[in-house]
């Protein structure tokens, strides 16, 4: 007979903590209420200023574990490599201090481990709401990427370069030895995208699957790290670093032209942005880099054989603008 660990094996949730005393008692409060019971709630908290620490402790749940850290680290990723060391779980969930978990998070993810052994994480869908719990929006994935389905790396990387990043990282799962043999997050070289350069490192190692069931509402607010940088930003997304780095570790006779052409198609509108951003600033020497860089001709060429990618990218144009608050 096996035993009980074995059939609900322990789950390290980790949130990773920053001046959250507006949202902290929700998000926590739908992390111990989950229908599966056999988690660790490790919060580390980044120096907070004001009374996030003070909310946590007043939780009486000894599942929970508040790891306070003498040294503040400038960025969110930074506070995302501490969480591991502390981790005890078969599974490790990386969660947001400001998002709000629906009860069967926790269970689902937990089912389709059981469902695939040999996956490597799982994500979720959910909705997207506001300051105020407000939903404006969900999340989307492709039509290509079907539900509960594993997806190896050239699935996804292929779907990946057609459709820029799908993958919520407040809902990943995953296997403790993926994570803790790809990490850490290389947030030096891929700043506010280095954690999806850490799930396409695991999908190099062990399949994903991204379940099509709204399990998060995940919060936009305007002190976001995201919307922050976001604001008249002249530089490159970040995105583009991380795929940039996989193409060329990457066969090319695994990338399939039309989506390539597709990833073309995203830099020219991020270019775009970059050059508008530049002209609202008056940074003229920005604006003529940034447009001297665009490869014109090359992207003529492919809004005139592929006019269907002009209006796939204003679809997702008008989708990730849900993502910038205010």
């Amino acid at each position: 007979m096996p035993m009980e660990t074995e059939i609900h094996p322990l789950v390290s949730i980790c949130i990773p903590m920053y001046n959250a005393e507006t949202t902290i008692k929700k998000t926590l409060t739908t992390i111990i209420n989950q229908t599966y019971k056999n988690i660790e709630i490790i919060i580390v908290d980044n120096c907070s200023s004001d009374t996030s620490i003070d909310i946590v402790q007043e939780f009486p749940d000894p599942r929970i574990k508040l790891i306070r850290m003498d040294t503040h680290l400038p960025t969110a990723e930074l506070n995302w490599n501490r969480c591991f060391q502390y981790t005890n779980g078969e599974y490790i969930a990386l969660f947001h201090a400001d998002d709000i978990y629906l009860p069967d998070m926790v269970s689902r993810q937990i089912e389709t481990f059981r469902k695939y052994p040999l996956i490597g994480g799982v994500f979720t869908q959910g909705n997207i709401i506001n300051e105020k719990d407000e939903r404006i929006g969900e999340f989307k994935i492709p039509l290509e990427i079907k539900s509960d389905k594993p997806y190896d790396y050239q699935e996804l990387f292929n779907a990946f370069l057609k459709h820029a990043d799908f993958l919520p990282t407040p809902t990943a799962m995953i296997c403790k030895d993926m994570y803790r043999g790809c990490a850490p997050f290389r947030s030096d070289q891929f700043s506010s995208a280095s954690d999806f350069d850490m799930w396409l490192r695991i999908a190099a190692h062990k399949p994903l699957v991204i379940l099509d069931e709204k399990l998060i509402n995940y919060r936009i607010s305007k002190q976001q790290g995201s919307n922050v940088l976001h604001a008249l930003n002249t530089e490159e997304s970040d995105f583009f670093k991380v795929m940039d780095s996989h193409i060329r570790n990457t066969n090319r006779k695994d990338i399939s032209g039309e989506a390539m052409d597709s990833y073309d198609l995203s830099r020219f509108g991020d270019q775009m942005r970059r050059a508008y951003n530049a002209f609202r600033k008056r940074d003229w020497a920005c604006f003529i880099r940034v447009l001297t860089s665009v490869r014109w001709l090359h992207n003529i060429m492919i809004i005139l054989t592929h006019p269907q990618l002009v209006y796939e990218k204003y679809q997702m144009l008008k989708y990730f603008r849900v993502f910038q608050a205010g």
